[in-house]
């Protein structure tokens, strides 16, 4: 397995408790905060922004576009990374083209500047996620790879939830346009890092100590065959939509009201989705490190019936004299501790279920699942946001499909699995 060669043992004089991860884990973690520090920030923000503006179903249909972009980059990040080229190349581009789309988003007023924006969102994103799992990958060194994949989506919590804080602040001094320029200079900053990264640069070299073939053998259809990976797969669509569906239907259902809940104010909803990122980032390490302990199909089941239990608080706030706002709390408390439990939890499920020459294409797979709820899930709420006026039909759908998912089977191994990939 390939190491950085910049590694080091922890000692017993370090004092900051990153120290006892390999600098380049880390720092490739920390990309990850960044990129969601601009990103998610946004992406909560758009419809409390232009909620008043743009309808439901036009915010949804802008979110599938870049779905839609999204999962097309990431299969040509896939195959890019297949063919040699390094993560950390994957990685600035993506920051140079989400700070384009930062820019273009900053005054939206129509359909086609929203578009053209989104557009540019979802290609950015579309190269950044597969290098970012494969980064994780091949940077985590001795430590072991859940425990890794953790330290990544602490990262990315802390980065998510400072973003949402600081489009808060925005909100409150009346400059939207800030918080768009705002997270265009912290991608264009991912873009610079992400070509600082220690580590070696070429062909990633090495598989189970043998050297990288020029053509890998097997393709995307090979992993329909992987015994328990379209489970896997199948789980992360559904747990997948429920997240993105935090930034999208949740803040617009909020500052609409529902039933008998009341409408929120923008700067109020913008501070209840908050709780939720403020959570995770709490929650993150120690539900991690407890997931990483059982076998992964069992972290799977429970962050989705932690899921279930939040959608179904949600739909109850809604119910005439509830303690709504009580409840809504309650179901981003359960939200982010499904969040905190799958998020590591499937990228460790995808590798360890995959044969070697496979676990490139597997996280390609696992990252266009996030694409696949973008273009389905968004569009759905919004047409039911509009359709009904309310939420409480798209909260017990989601929660009928997590209890579904939670019995599908993803225990089951090829006895062909190889060792990570490095």
């Amino acid at each position: 397995m390939l190491t950085s060669p910049v590694a080091r043992v922890p000692s017993s004089r370090s004092f900051c408790w990153l120290q006892r991860y390999p600098p380049a884990l880390v720092w490739s973690c920390l990309l990850r905060g960044l990129a969601l520090m601009g990103l998610t920030g946004i992406g909560f923000y758009l419809g409390i922004a232009y909620g008043d503006r743009l309808s439901g179903l036009a915010l949804g249909y802008g979110f599938a576009v870049a779905a839609a972009v999204g999962i097309v980059s990431r299969w040509l990040a896939g195959r890019s990374l297949d063919g040699g080229l390094h993560w950390r190349h994957l990685l600035a581009v993506s920051g140079l083209l989400a700070a384009a789309s930062m820019v273009q988003l900053r005054d939206v007023g129509d359909w086609p500047a929203l578009l053209l924006g989104m557009a540019l969102q979802g290609l950015g994103l579309g190269l950044f996620w597969p290098a970012a799992e494969i980064a994780v990958a091949q940077t985590h060194g001795p430590i072991p790879l859940g425990k890794a994949f953790t330290l990544a989506r602490f990262c990315e919590a802390v980065g998510s939830a400072l973003g949402v804080l600081g489009t808060a602040v925005f909100t409150v001094l009346g400059r939207a346009s800030w918080a768009f320029l705002a997270a265009a200079a912290v991608l264009l900053a991912l873009a610079v890092a992400a070509l600082l990264s220690p580590g070696p640069v070429g062909r990633q070299p090495v598989f189970n100590g043998q050297a990288q073939p020029q053509q890998r053998q097997g393709g995307y259809r090979d992993l329909a065959k992987v015994p328990g990976l379209p489970a896997v797969l199948l789980i992360s669509i559904t747990a997948t939509s429920i997240i993105i569906l935090q930034q999208s239907a949740l803040p617009l259902d909020l500052v609409r009201g529902s039933l008998g809940r009341p409408a929120l104010a923008p700067v109020v909803g913008n501070l209840v989705v908050a709780v939720q990122l403020v959570l995770l980032v709490v929650m993150q390490l120690p539900v991690g490190r407890l997931a990483s302990r059982w076998p992964t199909g069992t972290s799977l089941r429970w962050s989705l019936l932690a899921f279930a239990g939040g959608q179904a608080l949600m739909a109850l706030s809604s119910v005439p004299m509830a303690p709504d706002l009580l409840l809504v709390v309650g179901a981003q408390v359960l939200t982010a501790v499904g969040t905190a439990a799958f998020l590591p939890t499937a990228s460790t499920a995808c590798l360890e279920r995959t044969p070697a020459a496979l676990q490139g294409r597997a996280m390609a797979a696992y990252s266009e699942c996030w694409g696949i709820s973008s273009v389905v899930a968004p569009p759905v709420a919004g047409w039911l946001l509009e359709m009904q006026g309310h939420g409480v039909s798209l909260w017990l759908l989601l929660t009928a499909l997590c209890l579904a998912a939670s019995r599908l089977n993803p225990d089951q191994y090829s006895n062909s699995v190889g060792k990570i990939r490095p």
